[in-house]
């Protein structure tokens, strides 16, 4: 059965919608900076209608994120610094006001177990109807459900605006069409711009050492040289400290770097640079490993991660953080509020967007060869550049197909979609912990992103996504080429090696993704 046949048609989709019953249902609350344990009462006209018996009603499971997965503990603590309560507080809201439904919050594992975890419950149909996919991956195995014809229907809990699709920021949805034409998600979150993985500092380390939080990539390198001659220096990102950090290059040197060869590998004029148009390059010679701004952009890697802190793939850095022996560190931007609400923590802690090089950064002699200046920047004046708002990690909150199907709950589960991504709603969802901003233009920010807002960033001519680089292949590329870079920083491979091995693995992941582009293309 192909993707298109297991869809919904729209009339359908329509007509079980209005049979859910309900009006239009806002958050009746602001987003949650503060603990909130007891669900605000329903402003729905029907919401005292007696709920069906368990039996009759249709059921959605859902698994968005730990950051959206309710936590069994309702009040922070110094054993759970973070709560989520938002998730439970709005489906208690939606199942008052659609007596028929009820949600089901399901769990899924973390890591690498994700990836085994979500393929043999797509493949059985048992996974969650409503899911996070990681980098892409569901869409790529062809599990997910079409949404382009649902995002262009109304959103029946925000009728101010025309389409569903209205909600979100335009340049993050264009960024979303896949290689077929097609869109799969309707954005739940949003990274901030440049900052999938930020930075976070000591501010009494800085402080004491006469240090600025840094704003260039020079200025970071700096810092990090200073830090690590103080017996302290830069930790890499924990989750991939042993297996190799280098969103460095993939988020911060290679989009400088890269400006003067986007425009040739733009192919569609659209200012954006995605995967369907990263192989192309790739097998004109445009980019990869062996190409002068891959290795230009290596050599400043290579650099900064000499000034990484001692037995950076081996230590616990959030021991050494805690205990203030980490003055600079990276994280992934949803971990900002756990480092922001961590009761163990005595100094006072900053968060930055991860600085971009320029050719003009100031001393001279910190210049960065081979970036480019960016023509202009964002106004910092608190709100969200949504100009240089792109799916980082592509299609990440999908309907999985074989699910909806064997439950018969496609439209039950688009409905529940729609009522997460009403803006106010949308807003107190995302902003209890933070991970990330809300997707909807007009939800408002929470506390740790105002202040990140008032940060410039570098606005370029071309935006690029990580996965258009190369590096994101699939998903076997992305865990294989990492390794080697370690292998590099500690001496058990040459420069050459290094090299020979990034090669291979480019070109391993490139020949797979060409032969998924083509089973996609005989399936349809």
């Amino acid at each position: 059965m192909t993707m298109q046949k297991r869809e919904l048609s729209r009339r359908g989709f329509l007509s079980l919608a209005g049979a859910l019953g309900g009006t239009a249902l806002l958050a009746a609350c602001a987003p949650a900076e503060v603990e909130i344990d007891q669900p605000a009462a329903s402003t729905a006209d029907d919401s005292e209608q007696a709920a069906p018996p368990a039996a009759e009603r249709t059921a959605v499971r859902v698994w968005i994120g730990g950051s959206y997965t309710p936590t069994e503990w309702t009040s922070r603590s110094a054993e759970h610094p973070i709560v989520v309560n938002a998730p439970r507080i709005l489906a208690q809201r939606y199942e008052e006001t659609n007596p028929g439904a009820e949600i089901v919050w399901e769990e899924g594992p973390g890591g690498e177990d994700y990836f085994a975890w979500l393929t043999a419950s797509a493949t059985a149909g048992t996974s969650p109807n409503l899911v996070r996919s990681t980098h892409n991956f569901a869409v790529q195995n062809g599990w997910a459900v079409p949404m382009d014809e649902y995002l262009a229907q109304p959103n029946r809990y925000a009728p101010q605006y025309e389409t569903w699709n209205d909600i979100f920021y335009p340049s993050f949805m264009s960024s979303l069409i896949q290689p077929d034409g097609r869109v799969y998600t309707a954005p739940i979150d949003n990274i901030w711009p440049n900052i999938e993985v930020g930075l976070a500092y000591n501010k009494e380390t800085l402080d004491s050492l006469g240090l600025e939080p840094p704003a260039t990539w020079s200025a970071e390198m700096e810092v990090a040289k200073a830090l690590k001659e103080a017996g302290d220096g830069l930790a890499p990102w924990q989750v991939e400290q042993a297996s190799g950090n280098l969103w460095p290059l993939a988020l911060q040197i290679l989009p400088s770097m890269m400006q003067p060869i986007l425009p040739e590998m733009d192919l569609n004029d659209d200012k954006f640079i995605g995967i369907e148009e990263g192989l192309p390059a790739y097998r004109n010679g445009l980019i990869g490993p062996n190409t002068p701004i891959y290795k230009r952009a290596f050599a400043e890697m290579y650099e900064l991660a000499t000034y990484w802190i001692d037995a950076f793939n081996t230590v616990d850095i959030d021991l050494l953080w805690r205990q203030g022996k980490v003055g600079l560190r990276y994280s992934g931007s949803w971990e900002f509020s756990r480092l922001a609400n961590d009761p163990n923590i005595t100094f006072e802690r900053g968060f930055l967007p991860p600085p971009l090089p320029n050719s003009s950064d100031i001393p001279a002699t910190a210049d960065t060869p081979g970036a480019t200046d960016p023509p202009r920047a964002t106004a910092g004046d608190g709100t969200v550049p949504g100009e240089l708002l792109t799916a980082v990690q592509g299609s990440e909150f999908v309907t999985i197909a074989s699910s909806t199907e064997a439950d018969g709950n496609l439209a039950e589960t688009i409905d529940f979609w729609q009522f997460l991504t009403e803006p106010q709603n949308n807003a107190f969802l995302v902003n209890e912990n933070q991970a990330r901003i809300s997707s909807a233009v007009d939800a408002p920010l929470g506390s740790i992103w105002q202040e990140i807002a008032t940060f410039k960033l570098p606005l370029y001519d071309y935006a690029i996504a990580w996965w258009g680089q190369g590096w994101y292949w699939d998903n076997d590329n992305f865990m294989k080429w990492r390794p080697i870079f370690i292998e590099w920083i500690t001496g058990q491979i040459d420069e050459e090696t290094f090299y020979v091995r990034q090669e291979e693995e480019f070109a391993a992941g490139a020949t797979r993704y060409e032969e998924i582009l083509q089973e996609q293309t005989e399936s349809e």
